[in-house]
């Protein structure tokens, strides 16, 4: 039913703006367009919290039921994928909301501009 495939892909687009604002908020350029999902998730996934790993590596398997919900019609999408999608993204949320909070801001802050700097070689952090 394209109902339930809209609610899962509207939970990844609400995680990925709150993860987009926050690295933002955090003076990384996100890139726009398609490049940003990567971004997003290499980053998130590489901030050295536990909690905001996980959430990075949830936006990953968000953005891939997304993927199936808005681009594959076969097979059915249920409503308890559906359901589960839309959990899933509040989490990821709460998550990143959190994240905001000192001291994890500084923590993950730093950890990414590592990242970038040692294994990515492509520094987007401003100071």
């Amino acid at each position: 039913m394209s109902d339930w495939r809209s609610a899962a892909s509207r939970a990844y687009y609400a995680a990925f703006h709150v993860a987009r604002e926050l690295l933002s908020d955090l003076r990384f350029l996100v890139p726009r367009a398609d490049r940003a999902h990567q971004y997003l998730t290499f980053r998130l996934s590489n901030c050295g919290d536990a909690a905001v790993i996980a959430a990075g590596r949830n936006l990953e398997t968000l953005r891939r039921l997304r993927n199936r919900a808005d681009y594959d019609p076969v097979p059915p999408f249920p409503q308890a994928e559906a359901t589960a999608a839309a959990a899933l993204g509040g989490k990821i949320i709460q998550v990143l909301d959190a994240a905001r909070q000192q001291p994890i801001r500084t923590q993950i802050t730093d950890a990414m501009k590592i990242y970038e700097r040692d294994v990515l070689k492509d520094v987007t952090w401003q100071p």
